[in-house]
């Protein structure tokens, strides 16, 4: 996926690239992870994998990576089908096929907030929060149904000069009219006028599910960006004021 950078307006790519988990996941035949092969077993699956060719239930199993796959327990309440005659072969591609999938996904930016907009002071507090929403993706890949959610789960916010803020996973909050101007955790301070470029990059977080099997977390995250705002800083002068504007219209504060 690309995105239109904010800064130089240039379309780049997504970022995806979080260090890898810890821990990985596979599955075995449920005969197989039970009966050794039990032919019994293989005889009495349910029919309900008959969606496809070679349907077989299948328990997920979860481990950390360091440690040997026959160790790891199982992952998930329930065994969920499978179709198709090689279980590990089909696993190992469809880690690469659901992570370009995720990277690919069309997802909602979501956007973004600024109290008060489009004009501000300067030394005043000016809140921003952004809305972003969870997201799910149903497609077919090597026969299997496969269900992908993203999650919004960090926000890094730009405030045009010079300030960055994040990531941070609070996304902040819009505030009742009678406190705007008061501080919040994602207010930022402008201290000279000017028109700032505002923007806020979004990171979104996913989980894979086969064939309704248990949520599977992908390694990697997706980078998203609303659209840039644009914010006017002003600067307030006072100053006391002997004119009566019925005698001097054009006196100081009239």
């Amino acid at each position: 996926m690309r995105e239109k950078d904010p800064e130089t307006g240039n379309m780049v790519p997504i970022n995806v690239g979080t260090p890898d988990s810890l821990f990985g996941f596979y599955y075995r035949p449920v005969c197989f992870d039970e009966n050794d092969g039990d032919i019994d077993c293989l005889a009495g699956q349910p029919v309900e994998c008959d969606a496809a060719p070679n349907g077989q239930y299948v328990w997920w199993h979860s481990g950390l990576k360091a440690t040997p796959r026959e160790t790891w327990p199982r992952y998930g309440d329930t065994p969920t089908c499978i179709y198709t005659s090689d279980p590990d072969e089909v696993a190992a591609e469809l880690v690469g096929l659901v992570l370009e999938e995720f990277q690919t996904a069309p997802i909602d930016p979501g956007t973004f907030a600024l109290q008060p907009s489009p004009y501000s002071l300067v030394n005043m507090p000016t809140n921003l929060y952004a809305e972003a929403r969870e997201q799910t993706f149903d497609m077919t890949l090597l026969g299997q149904s496969v269900r992908i959610q993203v999650t919004p789960t960090e926000y890094e916010w730009n405030y045009g000069d010079g300030t960055i803020y994040g990531p941070a996973a609070w996304p902040g909050n819009a505030l009742p009219e009678e406190l705007v101007g008061e501080v919040t955790e994602t207010s930022h301070v402008y201290q000279e006028p000017g028109d700032y470029f505002v923007s806020v990059a979004i990171y979104f977080s996913g989980k894979y599910s086969i064939n309704g099997g248990p949520m599977i977390p992908i390694d990697g995250r997706a980078l998203t960006f609303p659209p840039v705002q644009t914010i006017s800083v002003w600067k307030s002068e006072s100053r006391n004021v002997a004119d009566d504007c019925f005698q001097n219209p054009s006196g100081f504060g009239c």
